[in-house]
């Protein structure tokens, strides 16, 4: 009898521990991993509030360097879509562009345009100049990463504005754009493309966004600069 009763004991308490490892697992299953979190709501030894600050980082200043087509020609600066950028962000834009501009013509201005405003970001729009002067294409993204290099050396987010698609000249822009898209893809760059809210696919300019199916009109830089507020926001 007593043996009997020393195996009830034994069965019981085992029931009991049983009870307790399953409570304990439970409370390690949902009490465990909060406690692991950061008040700033981490898991996994990964800050989600040092992510949202990069992400939501204030930009205070950017540089617009280019050539016609960011000076906002055949108008001025003042119908620009660097103008209009400003407008819709509320963002200090500094309108660098400058007519028959090559990208090795960025390249030497950089110091004197940029760096010296020492802007958050800098918008690198050019290839035109150099489709139309028949620069190699090897040149051309010789000059655009050295731009990229540049910036990022001096902790200035550089931006890429696609070359806008121009008569004569279609082939060479198609090379530029689609070598610059893979180049910002690999390099984690937030590409600009104009061309795709002021064109159709066959890269005539929509209904009043040009007077002369080369440059944009007034109306076609509000397009662009509406879209790049889109964008960067």
């Amino acid at each position: 009898m007593r043996t009997y009763r020393i195996e009830i004991r034994l069965i019981q308490l085992s029931v009991v521990l049983s009870a307790l490892v399953v409570i304990a697992g439970f409370l390690g299953a949902w009490g465990g991993t909060k406690g692991q979190e950061t008040s700033s709501g981490s898991t996994n030894g990964k800050s989600v509030q040092t992510q949202t600050q990069t992400q939501t980082q204030t930009v205070k200043k950017i540089v617009a360097l280019g050539d016609s087509f960011t000076y906002g020609y055949p108008g001025n600066q003042d119908q620009s879509w660097t103008t209009v950028l400003q407008k819709k962000s509320n963002i200090a834009i500094i309108n660098k562009g400058e007519g028959y501009q090559r990208t090795i013509d960025l390249l030497s201005r950089f110091d004197t345009d940029v760096i010296s405003e020492a802007p958050d970001q800098v918008i690198i729009f050019g290839g035109n100049g150099d489709a139309l002067r028949s620069i190699p294409l090897e040149e051309y993204q010789t000059n655009i990463k050295a731009l990229v290099d540049k910036s990022r050396s001096k902790n200035i987010t550089p931006i890429l504005a696609l070359p806008m698609p121009y008569p004569g000249v279609q082939k060479t822009i198609k090379e530029m754009r689609d070598w610059m898209k893979n180049y910002a893809g690999a390099e984690q760059i937030v590409v600009l493309d104009f061309a795709s809210v002021v064109m159709d696919k066959d890269n005539n300019y929509l209904d009043g966004f040009s007077n002369d199916k080369k440059y944009p009109s007034a109306k076609g830089y509000e397009a662009m600069g509406e879209y790049a507020a889109r964008v960067l926001q």
